[in-house]
């Protein structure tokens, strides 16, 4: 056995830790941007000539947060027009793409969006134990909150009224999708939200009964196995750190991979929605990768897509992380 790092981390390891945590709580929960409250990772727009500059500035644009994907128009201000309401361009996006086979936006991610508090929370607690001195505290933190975490998500995914437990970004994103109100969501299972919602995005357009089945069975199947993958990765991190000394380096490795992560699930999502167009469209198009980054062309449309404030603060997570591995090694090295 190899019981690890058992010297207490320097004051700039702890500060940079600490540093890291906040731009990640500021990613989930940002008193910033309003509502929704976490902060938007990436942004797509579309422009074509049928949507002027004067009117759509922006173009059709939408923003993805890590728990849902919004609205991303603005009020057009002119003394020509007056809004007393922004359009709401994931709709519009979604009507658009529908045309050529395209599933609307609430199919992409739907087990993502629903466990992002869960996953987010655990990386918060890693990067809270990588900066703990001592195993047995580290330990100890990992376990109580890793239970809490276990608990919360349990709650949310089994009980009657679990979906509550969701993050509100979520919530409102769900609701959108199905057009309910809270009231009418309130008895919901967790579980049954993201079947439920997903099975409503999937048949929006093209309502094929067979391929709604399947596709929702897959989703179900990956929903239990994320659910039972997180416990399991949570009962590993406290086993590892208590005796393997690289899963200490894990606490921190992880959250410094998180830009990684999140530009790979999201390249992942494009080419499926690239890839699964359905007969039903109205026009036909070859299956094509949608631009991950940068600029694209798609028919008569110009498409744009970048990164938001909250890749921003994926990646100061991530530069954060990885000058507190590299300190906390030196010191270990040193063995100061």
């Amino acid at each position: 056995m190899n019981t690890g790092p058992e010297k207490r981390p320097s004051i700039p390891v702890m500060l940079l830790s600490g540093a890291a945590l906040v731009l990640l709580l500021l990613l989930v929960h940002n008193p910033f941007t309003g509502t929704p409250t976490s902060a938007p990772v990436w942004w797509v727009s579309l422009t074509a000539p049928q949507y002027p500059d004067a009117a759509f500035p922006d173009g059709i644009r939408i923003h993805f947060h890590v728990d849902g994907v919004f609205n991303g128009c603005r009020y057009v201000e002119s003394q020509e027009t007056y809004e007393s309401e922004r359009l709401n361009c994931k709709h519009e996006m979604d009507a658009i793409n529908h045309y050529v086979g395209m599933y609307p936006i609430a199919s992409g991610a739907p087990v993502e969006r629903a466990f992002a508090p869960f996953v987010f929370s655990l990386l918060g607690l890693m990067i809270v134990a990588f900066a703990l001195p001592g195993r047995l505290l580290r330990t100890g933190a990992l376990a109580v909150g890793g239970i809490a975490i276990a608990v919360w998500m349990s709650l949310a995914i089994h009980t009657e009224g679990g979906v509550l437990l969701f993050s509100p970004n979520y919530l409102a994103d769900m609701q959108g999708t199905m057009d309910l109100d809270r009231e009418d969501i309130a008895e919901m299972t967790g579980f049954e939200a993201i079947q439920e919602s997903y099975h409503e995005a999937l048949g929006r357009y093209f309502p094929n009964p067979e391929t709604m089945k399947m596709r929702a069975g897959i989703v179900a199947t990956a929903t239990w196995l994320v659910y039972g993958g997180l416990i399991a990765a949570i009962a590993l991190l406290v086993v590892g750190v208590w005796r393997w000394r690289p899963f200490y380096w894990l606490l921190a490795g992880v959250p410094m991979l998180l830009p990684v992560f999140f530009v790979l699930d999201y390249a992942g999502w494009l080419w499926w929605f690239g890839h699964s167009l359905n007969e039903m469209g109205a026009f036909t198009v070859k299956p094509f990768m949608p631009t991950v980054f940068g600029d694209g062309k798609v028919a008569q449309f110009a498409t744009h897509s970048y990164p938001n404030t909250g890749f921003g603060l994926m990646m100061g997570v991530a530069v954060l992380m990885a000058a507190a591995m590299v300190i906390r090694s030196r010191e270990l090295k040193r063995g100061q």
